[in-house]
């Protein structure tokens, strides 16, 4: 035996079954790193790998395909799962088809479903950034520990001023040098 068939052969034999405890599924491990073979990737460290380098979903994929190529990962990890990795965001979000704008619908719940019990709104602000052709609201955390927090975009803008018909008040401020 050799090449791609000695990895496969030693994968089946050594595989523990779901029913085997977290044990068997270790010392797996430590008799493929004895007889001097990879280590397997599972689907939490190929995620996690791909986080820390900060990958798209299509580098990320890209990644996956290439390390299940080389017969380096788990039986079982699916390729595709990154496809659709904000599926579970989506409800947090809505689109304004008439502006063009998707917004966050619920901050709270977003934060939370990130890291439970992270959000205290006191210790976050508001960024707005804008441009010509597109806006972004990020929140920001004041001790700028934990990541921004996109909960707004669009990059479609039209401006308007509409003063007359909302009745606000246009104020100037001028600094003199």
């Amino acid at each position: 035996m050799g090449g791609e068939n000695e990895y496969d052969t030693d994968f089946e034999k050594s595989e523990s079954s779901d029913n085997e405890s977290e044990g068997s599924s270790m010392s797996y491990d430590k008799n493929r790193i004895e007889k001097g073979l990879p280590e397997m990737f599972t689907q939490d460290e190929i995620s996690d790998f791909g986080r820390e380098l900060g990958l798209s979903k299509e580098a990320h994929e890209l990644l996956a395909s290439r390390l299940k190529e080389k017969n380096l990962v788990e039986k079982g990890v699916k390729i595709t799962v990154y496809r659709d990795r904000e599926k579970h965001f989506r409800s947090f979000f809505s689109h304004d088809k008439s502006q063009d704008l998707v917004y966050c619908n619920n901050i709270p719940g977003l934060m939370n479903m990130m890291k439970k019990n992270i959000y205290k709104p006191d210790e976050w602000r508001l960024f707005i950034d804008s441009s010509i052709r597109s806006i972004k609201a990020i929140l920001l955390h004041n001790t700028n520990v934990l990541a921004p927090i996109p909960i707004a975009h669009s990059t479609v803008l039209t401006e308007t001023f509409r003063y007359a018909e909302w009745k606000h008040k246009v104020s100037m401020f001028f600094m003199l040098f």
